[in-house]
């Protein structure tokens, strides 16, 4: 006899997103193909990959760069550009995946930058409310949690942005605000991601690898192929705050001797001055954040196997000359 109890196990389990395994790729059959999924930040280091790992029909925002990929209808503006263009790029959209983060090279930029878009982002919301929008995904940054030192980061996690965060989480707070009233949002969180270019390629490109302060830091890792295919796997969840399953989870220093193993290169020490003096206060206090990210599946990500993964990834990049 099934009881309710039972049912209701069952359809809390459905919920549940399916953790894709590291070089898992998402079955594109469970994606229907025929609605049109509105992308902002397409051309950008995630928003490229993510659209390009769908075969569904997209129309993508485009702003300063081109965007690549196949089935895709192009509209052209900015974020910034009010109420109704929104209305025009989201007319017969069912989805959304906001991944634009506009930014600045200098500090007081970035703020007037986040400002801005944390209005725009109240001006789409509010467009997506009165549209055939059914769903929303939007991408964000495990460094809104800020240093956690050993603790284990959850989803409901107290957010204590640090570095870029402080920025980029003042125009996170209309979608944290939405979802508390009831939106259809899923808010994903991704820590350090892993791929060609990016951050990887500024701190793990040079004639060594540093190990930073010590080394002692978490790092969460994803790879930009394993987060993309997780991305379009929620938009049957229910809406809330998501972690990414990771590829890899470890100290700075143990990262840095990956890499500098997939290289054939010696690591560095780099203290804190250091850094401050090559990249600035912001980027260093990002960089000595440790986040060690809650991905739900205890501690597999640091196990032998997850390292033996990402020593396999690390390798694929050096050999096709990308690091």
């Amino acid at each position: 006899m099934i009881t309710v109890e039972c049912l209701l196990r069952f359809i809390g389990e459905a919920r549940k997103p399916r953790i894709l395994m590291f070089g898992e790729k998402l079955d594109k059959q469970s994606v229907d193909t025929k609605r049109i999924t509105f992308v902002t930040g397409g051309s950008g280091f995630t928003g490229s990959r993510i659209i390009q790992s769908s075969n569904s029909n997209i129309r993508a925002l485009v702003h300063n760069h081109e965007v690549a990929g196949s089935n895709i209808t192009k509209v052209y503006g900015s974020l910034f550009d009010g109420k109704s263009n929104f209305r025009k790029w989201l007319h017969g959209v069912n989805y959304v995946i906001h991944a634009a983060r506009p930014s600045s090279g200098k500090a007081l930029g970035r703020y007037f930058i986040a400002n801005r878009t944390r209005k725009a982002v109240k001006s789409m919301i509010s467009v997506i409310e009165e549209s055939s929008v059914s769903s929303t995904i939007v991408l964000h940054g495990s460094l809104s949690y800020g240093d956690r030192g050993e603790e284990i980061v959850e989803t409901d996690s107290k957010l204590n942005p640090k570095g870029y965060s402080k920025a980029y989480s003042i125009a996170e707070k209309p979608w944290i605000e939405y979802l508390e009233h009831g939106g259809d949002v899923k808010i994903v969180r991704s820590p350090w991601i892993l791929g060609p270019g990016s951050w990887f390629n500024m701190l793990y490109a040079g004639d060594t690898i540093p190990i930073i302060d010590g080394g002692r830091q978490w790092m969460s890792l994803v790879s930009i192929n394993s987060l993309s295919d997780f991305v379009w796997s929620l938009f049957d969840q229910k809406p809330g705050i998501f972690h990414p399953s990771l590829t890899y989870r470890c100290r700075q220093a143990d990262f840095a001797r990956l890499v500098a193993e997939a290289r054939g290169m010696d690591t560095t020490s780099v203290s804190k001055s250091e850094l401050i003096k090559k990249y600035g206060r912001m980027v260093t206090e990002s960089l000595l954040c440790s986040i060690r990210v809650d991905d739900s599946r205890g501690v597999e990500s640091e196990t032998d196997l997850s390292m033996q993964n990402i020593r396999s990834y690390l390798h694929s990049l050096s050999l096709d000359s990308k690091i």
